[in-house]
């Protein structure tokens, strides 16, 4: 008799289960969720445990690849595979970071980086002077020039760059970055 009513009341409780369960509506925010990927991966990263990093990162893009907030996803992605040492598969997320959103200068340095840790900043240096679109273009040849030791060079393209651009949000960046890198160079020599 009691098995019966427990059976009775475990089938009663599972129609209402049921019941209750097809009225909710679950609906899936990909920019949100792409947001809470990024962050797992960030604390991912912070804990030194790559793989998952890499992995979260990598969901961040898949549920949100075509928008200005994907490009922190591509950086942090890059700034990952510096981290463990492939600065090649880090490449292409900085180039990546740039094209989604080119107004944020950490992700020209992370670039440049990249290409220092590949030994090949002669040939991105010849390469982008080939390819150059626009002002944004600079940056990246100034910094080049700047990894060969020309440093004059490099303070001069990135100065010009925001004399013609000063109302870009980038400008105030590289105006840092040129105070920073002007302090200590002497004007007699190079």
């Amino acid at each position: 008799m009691i098995r019966t009513a427990l059976l009775f009341l475990l089938l009663l409780l599972s129609i209402f289960t049921l019941t209750a369960a097809t009225d909710l509506h679950y609906v899936i925010d990909a920019e949100t969720n792409a947001a809470m990927h990024n962050n797992l991966g960030l604390r991912c990263l912070k804990e030194k445990y790559f793989f998952g990093a890499i992995k979260e990162f990598q969901i961040a893009l898949q549920l949100n690849p075509n928008t200005q907030s994907s490009a922190v996803y591509y950086n942090n992605l890059g700034r990952t595979y510096i981290i463990i040492g492939y600065p090649e598969l880090a490449e292409n997320n900085f180039r990546n970071a740039i094209k989604k959103y080119p107004l944020n200068f950490e992700y020209y340095l992370n670039l440049i980086d990249s290409y220092s840790r590949q030994d090949k900043i002669e040939e991105m240096l010849n390469y982008h002077k080939r390819n150059r679109k626009n002002n944004l273009d600079d940056i990246i040849i100034a910094l080049l020039y700047g990894q060969l030791g020309e440093k004059k060079t490099e303070i001069t393209m990135l100065d010009e760059f925001c004399n013609n651009e000063p109302n870009l949000i980038i400008t105030s960046a590289i105006k840092k970055y040129i105070f920073s890198k002007t302090k200590n160079i002497n004007y007699d020599s190079n």
